[in-house]
């Protein structure tokens, strides 16, 4: 089916393929080149790339793709061309080489490279059997693309079944090591009901492209607790001396974050209920918490939870995720006196993962929430956010701000101000990716319209103290949140995406739209008896190129 020869000789051979995918490496501890031949008939080949060990921080990996009966390579100096080629891939948002790709996991920074790791489903663009995808970068913009981290625990294609590696995080040790929790859910044949989820421990190798060790570290389920049990969050708390790690879950019914603590991180036990939601979550479809987040923000800490199958019944909306504010000590949370706080109005924006930079909390979310369709003929699926950094403003209310792309994207930085006139601004534009910065005073009413030649268009707008993203006939108006002064908005749009940001990310709102990939015209109307104290366009380059 395949094979490997040097200087004539045979080394490593496929010699005939199963009725589903199958994972092959080769290790090749020679200077001698490679030829590679394959049967086209026999031969379906989902992923294929390679890589030098030692190479491996700064060149990342090189893909080989199929190309007129031929292997191309497509490595760091092709990265841009081959992210050039669809409309509506984004240049600044991080999206898989190919194939589909879901949660972001195991975010941390190890010395001054920053690790994306996602699930990833290598041998499709639709989801299935859950693989670690894994890709670094310096900036948080700039990615090299790194070999597949984690796998199913056996080969599920085989057995025709769904589940895999789940999401997890990565955990830091006080000795500079790098571990990372995740959830194996095991061959699985329903969705919804009746799997098993279990909690697992990788140790990566030495340049960190494959794992050395993974271990089982919890399967018991806590009394009340059924099939989800899934996604955990660890860490190391200093003053008592032990681990603390959270799971997804539900109770009884309820969707639940439940706490576990371990003194050697081996060894775990059930300790409590950390946060359960209120039976209005259970009534409107929630089955369960994923994807939970907890931090602290000075003496504040925050959970995060998304509640997966929730639909609110006022709006239609699904999968939100919310926040929550409050006190943990002595291993008990005690929420602030304040309703859950809704992340995001938008509902692209799923699976938060928060890590530490120096004294700055950051993350990403999977900009995606499994509504909306992907062209087919699009060679892969899913995109991150842009990364955030999170604060609490004087209220107390969880805030999400950008962290801005580098320099080195910005294509040039146009100021529009003297142009706004009696509450009008047209900006012809040719555009894919830009951001737009707004600041005023006394705007009691503003609509920003973003069009392409083709007739696609959507609009940002503020009007009787809500702030609404919307397109015609892709929504009617339910992607909109309360805002009772609007002082400083930031868009970005890129190539169908959009991430919306007023009031120093006191509200954000995040969409993806697959009708409008280019913006050529922006106009901006507002109540001519305010005053625009800055517009502020910044065009950006694609972060693929070298």
């Amino acid at each position: 089916m395949l094979q490997f020869s040097a200087e004539g000789a045979v080394i490593y051979a496929i010699k005939k393929a199963a009725d589903y995918y199958q994972y092959f490496t080769y290790t090749h501890y020679s200077d001698r080149p490679l030829t590679i031949e394959w049967d086209e008939d026999a031969a379906a080949i989902s992923l294929f790339y390679y890589w030098l060990p030692e190479t491996l921080a700064q060149e990342g990996v090189t893909f080989l793709v199929g190309d007129l009966h031929a292997l191309r390579p497509v490595g760091r100096s092709e990265m841009a061309e081959w992210y050039a080629k669809e409309t509506l891939r984004p240049a600044l948002h991080f999206s898989p080489f190919i194939n589909w790709m879901n949660d972001p996991n195991g975010l941390s920074k190890i010395g001054e490279t920053y690790h994306l790791f996602y699930q990833y489903h290598p041998h499709s663009t639709e989801w299935g059997p859950m693989h670690w995808g894994h890709a670094t970068s310096e900036d948080l913009y700039h990615w090299r693309h790194y070999p597949i981290f984690l796998q199913p625990e056996q080969n599920l294609e085989a057995l025709g079944a769904t589940g895999g590696a789940f999401s997890g995080t990565a955990f830091q040790e006080s000795d500079g090591s790098t571990r990372f929790w995740f959830t194996e859910r095991l061959p699985a044949y329903d969705l919804y009901a009746g799997y098993r989820e279990v909690q697992k421990c990788a140790t990566p190798g030495r340049w960190l492209d494959k794992v050395e060790s993974v271990k089982q570290v919890l399967s018991e389920l806590p009394a009340g607790v059924n099939c989800d049990f899934r996604d955990p969050k660890v860490w190391f708390d200093s003053e008592r001396k032990h681990y603390f790690m959270l799971l997804g879950a539900s109770v009884d019914g309820d969707p639940a974050a439940l706490l576990f603590t371990s003194i050697d991180s081996d060894a775990w036990a059930f300790d409590h209920v950390l946060w359960r939601a209120d039976k209005h979550f259970r009534q409107h479809g929630g089955r369960c918490v994923e994807c939970p987040d907890f931090f602290s923000i000075g003496e504040k800490w925050v959970l995060i939870i998304g509640i997966v199958g929730y639909t609110e019944p006022q709006t239609g909306r699904h999968n939100l995720l919310y926040a929550q504010t409050g006190d943990f000590s002595h291993g008990r949370f005690t929420p602030d006196d304040k309703p859950l706080q809704t992340l995001d109005f938008g509902t692209d924006f799923y699976a938060l993962q928060t890590f530490r930079d120096g004294h700055e909390t950051l993350g990403f979310a999977w900009l995606y929430n499994w509504a909306s369709k992907k062209s087919a003929a699009s060679v892969y699926s899913g995109e991150m956010s842009l990364p955030r950094r999170f604060m609490l403003n004087s209220q107390g209310a969880l805030c999400m701000q950008p962290v801005l792309p580098p320099e080195a994207c910005v294509i040039q930085q146009t100021d529009h101000r003297e142009a706004c006139q009696h509450g009008q601004l047209q900006l012809p534009v040719d555009a894919r990716s830009f951001s737009l910065k707004l600041n005023g005073e006394g705007v009691s009413r503003l609509l920003l319209t973003l069009r392409e030649e083709e007739g696609g268009q959507m609009e940002l707008n503020y009007a009787e103290n809500r702030l609404t993203l919307r397109a015609a006939e892709h929504d009617d108006g339910q992607y909109s949140a309360d805002l009772e002064k609007l002082e400083a908005l930031e868009l970005f749009f890129d190539a169908g995406i959009v991430e919306v940001f007023a009031n120093q990310g006191s509200l954000c709102g995040t969409r993806r739209y697959f009708h409008i990939s280019c913006c050529r015209e922006i106009t901006l109307a507002y109540n001519a008896s305010a005053r625009i104290t800055a517009v502020q366009l910044t065009q950006y380059r694609s972060v693929w190129g070298q």
